[in-house]
This record gives structure tokens, sequence and C-alpha cells, in this order.
């Protein structure tokens, strides 16, 4: 391996080392649990330190081909002590500020999607089905009107032609018709 090689690995395994301790702080602030379910540390944790493992070890393949030494190693925590001393603050605060700044737009396009979009269809909807509703009101009125109305003539001229024991249970039959048809339609326009 010739100087230039071994330089070249040297700087990629002190970034490498940075690089792991800036994706080991998102990997603390998105997937490290505060409290309670511990357990999920044990599936995480492992494929996190495989990946940033294969990931190292693909890069170095590529610059000195794979050949792994004590040095590279020492310039890895180098590189991943220089970020917790150095740039672990300032990368942990611009990360909260674009998360924070994610988090707004999301929040604003969602309401906007709602304001625009979802609440001015719910409410055409809504008056879609007032309308639809009013109609079927309305014509089980006239339903209900053209049948009554004819069953009142009927027993209007029965009460003039047939003798007054049958007119009683002519009327019970026709009150309790009129009221199973009252109750019919109450049950179909009922409100729910």
């Amino acid at each position: 391996m010739t100087l230039d090689e071994q330089f070249a690995s040297l700087i990629l395994m002190v970034l490498m080392g940075m690089w792991i301790g800036a994706s080991f702080s998102i990997y603390q602030r998105f997937i490290h649990p505060r409290k309670g379910r511990r357990w999920i540390l044990l599936l995480t944790d492992p494929l996190f330190w495989i990946a940033q493992a294969m990931l190292a070890f693909a890069l170095l393949l590529i610059v000195n081909e794979g050949q792994l030494r004590l040095y590279l190693i020492l310039a890895a925590a180098l590189g991943f002590s220089a970020y917790k001393a150095m740039f672990e603050r300032p990368f942990m605060f611009l990360l909260e500020g674009m998360i924070s700044a994610v988090v707004q737009t999301w929040r604003i396009l969602s309401k906007t999607l709602f304001h625009l979009i979802i609440y001015p269809v719910y409410c055409l909807l809504k008056l879609v089905y007032i309308l639809c509703r009013m109609t079927v009101n309305t014509i089980l009125q006239s339903f209900l009107f053209l049948l009554i109305f004819p069953l009142k003539i009927i027993r209007g001229i029965l009460r003039m032609v047939l003798p007054e024991r049958w007119l009683l249970s002519i009327k019970k039959w026709t009150i309790r018709t009129e009221q199973n048809i009252i109750k019919w339609i109450s049950i179909v326009t009922r409100r729910r």
C-alpha cells in the first residue's frame, strides 16, 4: 500500500468516525426510546452497528482494497471523539431546527389540504345528503298524501252507504292502515 493510499485511508476513517458520531446522534434522536419499550434496542442497536460497519468496510474496499489496520481504527475513534467534542452541539441544533421546520411545514400543508380540499368536499357531500333527504321526504309525503286521501274519500262514501256496525269495523281498518303507512314512512324518514 502506497503512502497516498495510507493517507487517503486515514482521512477516510477520520471522516467515517465523524459520520458514525453524527449518525449515532440521529439514531438516538429518532430510535432510542426514552422510557419503556427498551426491548426495541435489542433489534435496532445491532442493525445500526452492522450498517455502519458495512459502510466503513465498503469505503475501505474502494480506497485501500479493504485492508483494516490498527491506525485506521484509531483514526475512526479520533473522528468520533472530534465529532463528540466539537461538532455534536451545532449538529444537534441544526438537526432539531430541520426537524421542527419539517414538522411545521407538514402541519401547514396538512391544515391547508384540510381547509382547501377535505372540508369543502365534506360540506358538499353533507349538502348533497341533506338535499337527497329532503327529496326523499317530499316524495314520501306526497306518496302518503296520495295513499291516505283516497282512503278518506272511500271512508266518507262508505259512511253514507253502509250500516253503522260495518262502519265501525271499516273505520278501525282504515285507521289501522293509515297508522301503518304513517309508521312505515316515519321509519324510512327517521333521522339517524
